[in-house]
């Protein structure tokens, strides 16, 4: 991917964290999710969030849009 000048959101380091803040904080709702976690995944130019078999687009998303794509897509 060519150097664009712009710093780029680290949307992996993102996911994990937002994983994380749901385990920690959900009084125990989404201890699933350190069996099954979710997980930023990039093939070419897609981009998903993975949660098992679930899958949730956040292709050319801003960290605040893939929070909105991922409850709606994935139906935590």
């Amino acid at each position: 991917m060519p150097e664009t000048g712009f710093p780029v959101e680290d949307k992996a380091l993102f996911v994990r964290r937002l994983n994380d803040a749901l385990v920690e904080c959900g009084a125990e709702r989404y201890d699933y999710l350190l069996v099954t976690p979710l997980e930023y995944v990039r093939e070419d130019d897609r981009e998903y969030v993975a949660c098992g078999h679930r899958r949730a687009c956040v292709s050319m998303d801003s960290l605040p849009a893939m929070m909105s794509d991922i409850y709606r897509q994935l139906s935590l």
